[in-house]
């Protein structure tokens, strides 16, 4: 009777102690939650008395539990907790695997590290930080860690749409097996990144993630009407067009509008995609000072050195964050640099505006410089192009428009001129 008392005791510690380990291995599982720090921060052991290690600002690092205003982290081998405030959400950059081999995925920024695991070619994975480093981390599913940035590419963005037979399932990996993580509406618009083994790589405004290919068809094509370059015609009486590209700036764009109202002059402000989603309400504030709003990409690249399907996005993209903003879309479109080509004006259906007096104020930022080349080159019919996002240039407003006014000068629209 005591040999299986004995036995039995025996059973339920190894059991106990089976537990009490499970418990340990999940939680130090990491989620699939990976948030960034917005400040030098440093972190702590369990007791919170302990420093570990010491955090620079935007360093990313994976979640494994929040609680009571402290945050356990893992970054690299270290685990640790470091306070909740310290941390935000992260807006990944999507990235195609591409590599003669499968790339490792390692524990920490280092050729010896212990790898974690691989990730297959040609799938998308999320980068968070800098692309510059040797070694980049991503995150692939629950599988995160570091990459050599080689092995990773800018994908080329596909337009595509679910079919109108079903609803699509999104999941967080190319495999039937994996979470789900959302539900694409029948007609939906979605931009494909990637094209894997029947999987696709989809992202919208609001979901991202992986979808069976064969739920998704190529949008029909809308011919549209090709818009060249317009010739601004001369204006019957003194006017002329004030531009300003790159914006809208939180502090330069704001003083620009002053001065534009102390001489109750229009203008058109050629925004950028990107600046506009971070300054949402400077935007609104031009559109309700009564200036037109146009077009200048997302990200300002060069639109011949892309893709058609590239082009589109930086155009598209551009239209529906000024929609969402103002209410309408822009009026008139600037290719950045005033760099253009069929493939470009093909996909306008809005003016397309370059300019007849370039100051150049974002090369020597010099106010006295900017006054001079608008006086030279002033006329009937100008367009002038200057860029908001630069303090020399506002300080060189308030003399532009007096001494123009003085001279019997009305400052309109791009479109007022243009007669549209």
């Amino acid at each position: 009777m005591r040999k299986i008392l004995y036995f039995l005791l025996i059973v339920i510690c190894i059991v106990g102690v089976s537990l009490v380990n499970n418990e340990r291995v999940h939680a130090a599982a990491p989620s699939a939650t990976i948030k960034i720090t917005t400040k030098e921060t440093e972190v702590f052991d369990e007791t919170l008395q302990k420093k570990l290690i010491t955090l620079s600002k935007a360093t990313p690092v994976i979640v494994l539990s929040e609680a009571d205003g402290w945050t356990e982290i893992q970054y690299k081998t270290v685990i640790g907790y470091i306070p909740s405030e310290y941390l935000k959400s992260a807006s990944p950059q999507y990235m195609l695997v591409q590599a003669k081999e499968e790339p490792l995925v390692r524990v920490t920024n280092k050729l010896q590290s212990e790898i974690k695991g691989k990730l297959h070619l040609n799938t998308i994975v999320e980068l968070y930080g800098s692309a510059t480093a040797d070694f980049v981390f991503v995150k692939y599913g629950k599988l995160a860690g570091f990459v050599n940035q080689q092995a990773l590419v800018k994908p080329v963005s596909k337009a595509m749409i679910v079919k109108s037979s079903a609803d699509l399932v999104v999941r967080e990996i190319a495999s039937s097996s994996s979470q789900e993580i959302g539900v694409l509406r029948k007609n939906s618009p979605v931009t494909m990144l990637t094209n894997l083994k029947g999987w696709a790589f989809v992202t919208t405004d609001k979901l991202s993630g992986y979808v069976l290919t064969n739920g998704l068809i190529t949008p029909p094509v809308e011919k549209e009407k090709p818009v060249k370059p317009v010739t601004p015609k001369p204006a019957t009486d003194k006017k002329i067009a004030l531009t300003f590209d790159d914006g809208p700036h939180p502090k330069v764009t704001k003083q620009i509008l002053k001065t534009l109202e102390k001489y109750d002059a229009k203008a058109t402000f050629f925004v950028v995609g990107q600046e506009v989603k971070e300054h949402p309400e400077i935007l609104k504030a031009v559109y309700n000072a009564g200036h037109e709003i146009g077009n200048h990409t997302f990200n300002h690249e060069k639109l011949t050195t892309l893709q058609p399907e590239d082009i589109k996005q930086q155009i598209q993209s551009t239209d529906a964050i000024i929609k969402s903003t103002i209410g309408q879309r822009a009026t008139v479109f600037r290719p950045p640099y005033g760099s253009y080509d069929e493939t470009i004006t093909d996909q306008l259906n809005v003016p397309n505006v370059l300019w007849t007096i370039d100051t150049l104020d974002w090369k020597h930022r010099e106010p006295k410089k900017t006054v001079l080349a608008v006086k030279e080159g002033a006329k009937n019919g100008s367009i002038v192009l200057m860029h908001d996002i630069h303090q020399t240039t506002a300080d060189a407003l308030d003399e532009i428009l007096a001494t123009l006014q003085k001279q019997g000068y009305e400052f309109v629209t791009v479109s007022e001129l243009l007669g549209k």
